[in-house]
């Protein structure tokens, strides 16, 4: 898979004065997912922030498709959702996602923010991977929410835009999550990333919520005893 999508070089954030990770250095390929894992306040939602244009890095470069993240954006087909509270509460559910995609994603036709937080979170997932042909899909916490068929659907569909072209980018605290859904992982723990491949993680099998759990609580516990990185 030599079709890097996303390229990121000692990628470093910061907000002021406090850093929020530093010396990121990762590739994803199309036909790959990448599963960002870590506490919360590890910076996930800053580095698909960063990903998706919407912040710039303090230091490093991150590109993508070999253009800048807000050059990538506008000319190809970028899939960013960060949670149900970026929907607009006041628009009808049946509404926005006929305006987000022109197709009926539901016949809802309550506010979107009298949904329950498991709808608001499945309509926004919805809305955002109907649109075809996806060449880098971003998610944060996107399980959060979901019932187990709500899980499952967004398990099998992220599959599918994978399996399709798309680099997918994940980000989670929870093990449970990313488990057997991705092929990196990069744990971000103490603002430091340490990247491992599946096939390192688990040489047999699928790659399980116990071993993502081993891996970040041997990093929490010593972070200055770095782990085989991916190469």
């Amino acid at each position: 898979m030599s079709d890097v999508l996303v390229s990121a070089r000692d990628l470093t954030a910061r907000y002021g004065r406090r850093e929020v990770f530093h010396g990121l250095t990762f590739d994803v390929c199309a036909n790959q997912a990448l599963g960002v894992i870590g506490p919360n306040g590890a910076g996930k939602t800053t580095l698909l922030r960063v990903i998706a244009g919407l912040l710039s890095p303090s230091e490093g470069e991150l590109r993508v498709r070999d253009m800048s993240p807000r050059q990538a954006v506008s000319r190809m087909n970028v899939g960013y959702f960060a949670g149900d509270f970026t929907l607009p509460g006041s628009v009808r559910a049946c509404d926005w996602g006929s305006l987000a995609t022109g197709d009926a994603i539901t016949p809802e036709r309550r506010r979107i923010r009298t949904l329950s937080r498991g709808t608001r979170q499945l309509l926004g997932l919805r809305t955002v991977l109907s649109r075809p042909h996806l060449g880098l899909v971003l998610l944060d916490e996107p399980w959060e929410a979901l019932d187990v068929d709500a899980s499952r659907w967004l398990s099998r569909t992220l599959e599918t835009k994978r399996d399709r072209g798309a680099s997918v980018v994940l980000a989670s605290h929870d093990p449970h999550d990313l488990a057997g859904v991705c092929d990196l992982y990069l744990f971000l723990v103490n603002r430091r990333g340490s990247l491992f491949k599946a096939h390192e993680l688990s040489t047999a099998g699928p790659v399980t919520p116990a071993m993502l759990g081993n891996v970040l609580e041997r990093l929490q516990v010593d972070a200055t005893a770095p782990l085989r990185a991916a190469s």
